[in-house]
């Protein structure tokens, strides 16, 4: 019988932090890709640059899934150097510029792509475009920053 109440309860438990979780997510605004279709509408983009800006957008996300690979490489070699112990100054710090220079080819790469699909847009466009990635911008921003305080955690 405990066992039966013992297990009722840890399915209602799970069930109550997997909606609470959704819901947040859904206050907080990740539709997965939403933003992009609210961005096609606002622009009024015609087929044309619709299937120009999927075909940069594709190549652009193969393009990250390498630095993202690249970035995780150096963090594991970075808890490697640290389980490793009794290591220098000099291989801390060329880990951590390594680890650093991952993140700017990551930020890089991203700005890159938005100018590509940015020259795909006519003047109208553009001031909306400023408008729309202005916003998205600060957010994003909040959410690197969010990111990168979670991965220094992980690896000191």
């Amino acid at each position: 019988m405990r066992i039966r109440i013992f297990a009722l309860i840890a399915v209602i438990a799970t069930f109550l932090v997997t909606f609470n979780g959704f819901t947040q997510e859904k206050e907080m605004g990740h539709h997965g890709d939403g933003d992009k279709f609210k961005i096609h509408q606002k622009l009024n983009l015609t087929e044309e640059q619709q299937e120009k800006a999927d075909v940069l957008r594709l190549a652009h996300q193969k393009e990250m899934i390498d630095h993202k690979a690249n970035l995780e490489k150096r963090e594991i070699e970075m808890a490697e150097l640290k389980n490793k112990g009794n290591y220098t100054r000099e291989e801390f710090l060329n880990k951590i510029d390594e680890i650093i220079s991952a993140r700017n080819k990551i930020a890089f790469s991203l700005a890159n792509h938005q100018m590509d699909v940015y020259q795909l847009l006519d003047e109208t466009q553009k001031k909306e475009w400023n408008k729309f990635s202005g916003e998205f911008g600060e957010r994003r921003q909040k959410r690197i920053m969010k990111m990168m305080r979670d991965v220094d955690v992980e690896v000191e």
